[in-house]
């Protein structure tokens, strides 16, 4: 292993490390709904419908929960998904067309309108194209926009978080603060809908990883991602103490701090404030000291790679990169290790004495 022998020739100190891994859970299969071929074409897919006294809109929703299912599966089949929700839009479609020419004079129920805004903006996730993921995510908008109009609806704070969800897309395609800030205004609606909920806090959290997850993407300029962290940092300090999850809180905060201190790194990863930069990293990494999760544990050797680049002291530098190895170790000791910390790892321990550049 690498020593602190300060003779040494310098190791090239690395760079900031951004990667993160998504999880998709599992959903299980309704009990006792009877399966029914759907489509008539060749992507012809397998329906599980909510029952015989199901009506349309139940329908409805069956066929697009199917859709969700597939995307959350362990295999994640787009295909499969994408032939779901198609047929979601075209049932959609399908109902809209019957209730205009019957002239009902009332739009149809809120559930209708954010199923289908909800079917389109999953549609825009999986196009290949980007001019058509940007049609679907317009027509999500338009249609989840008619489900918030119904005052009263029981799922305003779904079809609020929804359309946040449509203006995060929108804003890392337009690289646009307008929708930025629409997206956090339709979370702030959200999370007041929900405070009354048991899972209340736990949705709020999952809001500020969600925003702060597009802020560490780097889609967005420096401007608009900064709101977002900021919003992201400020949610997850209002639940400390309050999230029955204290280390997920601690995790989404500390992501937060470690955000704003890499907005202080310029183009060639120098440090514009020092001081600034090491007093959020030290916040960070002291909140994920007792980290035991997989994620915590890379978030905290991360932030602990980070210090060691902020030090002039090359003894310093090294034990810090030496605990950041160990936290490493921790980490991949209860799962997979994204590859740029395993190739940390190796390069520490095999005695990278490259020159910095």
């Amino acid at each position: 292993m690498a020593g602190e022998d300060t003779t040494a020739p310098k190791r090239k100190r690395p760079l900031g490390l951004k990667a993160r891994s998504a999880k998709k859970a599992n959903t299980e299969e309704a009990p006792n709904t009877p399966a029914v071929a759907d489509f008539a074409d060749e992507n012809t897919a397998t329906v599980m419908l909510r029952g015989d006294d199901a009506n349309e809109i139940d329908e409805l929703e069956g066929i697009f929960e199917s859709a969700l299912e597939a995307i959350a599966s362990s295999d994640s089949d787009d295909e499969r998904a994408t032939t779901l929700l198609r047929g979601t839009v075209h049932e959609s479609d399908r109902l809209l067309r019957l209730h205009d020419t019957a002239d009902a004079g009332t739009p149809l129920e809120p559930r209708f309108y954010f199923i289908y805004g909800s079917a389109l903006f999953n549609l825009a996730e999986l196009a290949a194209r980007p001019d058509e993921k940007r049609t679907y995510l317009e027509l999500a908008q338009h249609r989840l926009e008619q489900a918030l109009a119904a005052e009263g609806e029981p799922v305003a704070g779904r079809v609020c978080l929804a359309l946040a969800k449509v203006e995060l897309e929108l804003a890392a395609e337009d690289n646009a603060q307008a929708h930025v800030e629409g997206a956090l205004r339709m979370l702030d609606r959200a999370l007041a809908a929900s405070e009354a909920l048991d899972a209340a806090h736990a949705e709020a959290l999952a809001a500020a990883d969600m925003v702060l997850s597009l802020a560490d993407s780097q889609r967005l300029p420096a401007q608009p991602s900064a709101a977002l962290v900021a919003w992201g940092e400020a949610r997850a300090r209002e639940l400390v103490g309050r999230q029955p999850d204290a280390e997920a809180n601690a995790c989404v905060l500390a992501r937060a701090l470690w955000l704003r201190a890499s907005a202080l790194l310029d183009a060639d990863d120098e440090i514009a404030d020092r001081g600034a930069f090491v007093e959020l990293l030290g916040e960070a990494s002291e909140l994920l000291a007792a980290a035991s999760s997989s994620d915590a544990l890379a978030l905290r050797g991360e932030i602990e790679i980070n210090l060691g680049n902020a030090q002039d002291d090359e003894a310093e530098m090294e034990k810090l990169y030496g605990r950041a190895v160990a936290t490493f170790r921790q980490a991949q000791a209860q799962g997979e290790l994204p590859e740029q910390f395993v190739q940390f790892i190796d390069d520490f321990e095999n005695g990278d004495s490259s020159e910095e550049d």
